[in-house]
């Protein structure tokens, strides 16, 4: 059937052939690492959780049938090792969606070391080579938002709106992995869906298209020349500019111009601030250099944008700049500048 191992690699792998389990596992791993980090919201976590269902497949492998699909097996061991693994973990906190936001002309305090904060991931390590739904993989069900959605559901919601409805497991498998009844899996996934839906955005424009690129190339001059009128015309009213692990966040074009003015660009003049261009959760990032004791251009954190179509021309309506230069490099950019 189709999704089911082939019998002979599965023969092999479950009389102890680590290769063969190799070769069984490696067309599903980029899709667990996905499940994974939805249900997690980081991607060390993920990459934990990914590992930890390897070796619970490894260990359980016989008691495959064959029967159903391998990759869904696997997904079955991923959520309940998630699910696991939220009992002992606090719960990820999303971009903006920690008290209000901060009122014109104030600035941030420090951060709150008791606080856990989604992350973002790189489009490599969410699309990959040898990934049977690689092709299928919507920008919006790996969004930073969605993300962050995701992880202000209680983590049975969580589980249940991810297997039946990015991952297209009936109402009975989904019970069967829950171990509730289908009636229950209704209900879950009811409020699951309200939740998420309430917090949607706009729908993003194509990335691929000539008018995005050159609204990103905007982008970068604007953060190079400190330009804060340019960085205005980019950003819609409605806009939203938060900096983990600082909790505070903003709210609306004027607040935000505001405080990247006072606090950021102000500061940065004559010189302005490098970027360099990447994508984290289909999404365009940015890693900002500054420069050290040294004078070498380092990346100081990373800039994950949220755009949408707004009276037909591409805004920018989320704004997330993590203060980890860490993130920037684990998304795949440079640590330092040439």
């Amino acid at each position: 059937m189709p999704g089911s191992a082939d019998p002979g690699v599965l023969a092999r792998a479950v009389a102890g052939d680590d290769a063969a389990f190799a070769a069984l596992v490696k067309p599903h791993q980029r899709a667990v690492f996905r499940h994974c980090y939805r249900m997690l919201g980081s991607g060390a976590d993920a990459e934990d959780a990914t590992q930890d269902t390897l070796e619970r497949a490894w260990r359980r492998l016989g008691t495959y049938d064959g029967s159903g699909a391998f990759g869904g097996w696997l997904q079955r061991i991923a959520t309940n090792i998630c699910l696991d693994g939220l009992r002992a973990r606090r719960t990820r906190i999303g971009p903006a969606s920690y008290g209000p936001p901060m009122a014109p002309g104030t600035m941030p305090g420090p951060p709150d070391p008791e606080l856990a904060w989604v992350e973002p991931v790189s489009d490599s390590d969410l699309r990959g080579t040898g990934d049977p739904q690689d092709e299928v993989v919507r920008r919006e069900e790996i969004s930073l938002a969605f993300v962050a959605a995701l992880q202000r559901l209680a983590p049975r919601q969580r589980a249940a709106l991810l297997l039946h409805d990015v991952l297209a497991f009936t109402h009975a498998e989904v019970g069967e992995v829950l171990g509730v009844s289908a009636s229950a899996v209704n209900s879950l996934l009811s409020r699951a869906r309200e939740s998420v839906r309430a917090t949607a955005g706009r729908p993003q424009p194509d990335m691929s298209e000539p008018r995005v690129r050159q609204f990103l190339e905007r982008y970068v001059r604007a953060w190079q020349l400190a330009d804060i009128e340019e960085f205005v015309r980019l950003i819609a009213e409605d806009i939203r500019f938060s900096m983990p692990p600082l909790t505070a966040w903003f709210d609306g074009r004027e607040t935000v111009g505001a405080f990247v003015e006072n606090a950021i660009f102000a500061p940065h003049r004559p010189h302005g601030i490098a970027l360099r261009a990447g994508w984290c959760n289909g999404q365009p990032a940015f890693a900002n250099y500054e420069p050290d004791s040294q004078g070498r251009l380092v990346a100081s954190g990373l800039q994950v944008l949220q755009l949408a179509d707004v009276d037909g021309q591409p805004l920018i309506t989320a704004l997330v700049s993590y203060r980890d230069p860490a993130l920037a490099i684990r998304c795949g950019l440079p640590p330092a500048l040439p």
